[in-house]
């Protein structure tokens, strides 16, 4: 495995008496893992961090993360992925499996793809939640960077989510945005906006009023841009946000976040002390 990837991070967590402590963390290549950051739950944050800063064309990089029964941990990228130009058609590539077991509760935040000039980039996530288990998974794509500021003259990116519930399949999302082909700002791609989230949660006890609750809670911030929440076919519902900045997006995205935790679950507000707001 490691042969073939630039870097590689797989970590697990179980629960020991009433807390959740990591059982495993390995690294290698240009990945690396933090050290244990403190919540106000005391539930265990760590990031995964690219020590180059980005990810070089061609390179290919590997995440695994487990959550043994009844575990609760929380794991988050420490900047946006920045995808560097791939003058040579050569693709990156990133791969992230995750298995949350039964009646644990992984909190996994992706931040967003920000592909650089000519960069080709493909993302898999593929995500197993056993019976009972949570999951609320992020991910996003922007405009991308270019040295005359000229937004989407990357190449292609693709973004392929797949997750299952109990062995049943119930979200499946593939993103394949290609600026090349496509013109961006056309209905049903960016419509005019530079900046894609998502948030999906898995919850078996999700009900629609839920989604009520939770417009009430984001109509009363102000944002600029559009955003939808839906239910899945079962077991989560799943927010989009199309906006004109990654800080703007954000306070929508978090405030998603936060009331599911706080209203629904009954956790403490959450910051990961990044660029939230």
């Amino acid at each position: 495995m490691n042969g073939s990837y630039d870097g590689v991070s797989d970590i697990a967590f179980e629960k020991r008496g009433d807390r959740t402590v990591l059982t495993n963390r390995y690294r290698s290549g240009n990945s690396r893992i933090s050290a244990l950051i403190p919540t106000e739950d005391d539930i265990p944050l760590y990031f995964l961090v690219a020590t180059g800063g980005g990810f070089i064309e061609g390179e290919k990089y590997y995440n695994v993360a487990t959550l043994e029964r009844e575990a609760h941990a929380v794991l988050t990228t420490q900047t946006p992925n920045y995808i560097y130009k791939c003058p040579h058609g050569m693709t990156t590539s990133q791969l992230n499996e995750v298995v949350v077991k039964e009646d644990a509760f992984l909190e996994y935040y992706i931040d967003e793809v920000i592909p650089y000039e000519d960069a080709i980039y493909y993302q898999k996530t593929f995500v197993d939640v056993k019976k009972g288990g949570n999951l609320i998974l992020t991910d996003g794509l922007t405009a991308g960077w270019s040295k005359s500021d000229t937004p989407f003259l990357y190449n292609r990116v693709d973004l392929k989510t797949r997750i299952s519930y109990d062995n049943e399949l119930v979200f499946n999302d593939y993103l394949i945005v290609n600026p090349r082909e496509q013109d961006m700002g056309e209905l049903g791609l960016f419509e005019g906006y530079t900046n894609f989230n998502s948030v999906v949660i898995i919850d078996e006890n999700f009900c629609t009023d839920w989604i009520k609750r939770s417009k009430e809670a984001l109509n009363t911030k102000e944002f600029t841009g559009i955003y939808g929440i839906t239910a899945l076919e079962k077991y989560g519902f799943v927010l989009r946000i199309l906006g004109k900045s990654s800080h703007n997006n954000m306070g929508i995205m978090w405030d998603f976040i936060n009331f599911y935790r706080e209203e629904i679950r009954g956790l403490k507000h959450l910051e990961l002390r990044k660029n939230q707001r």
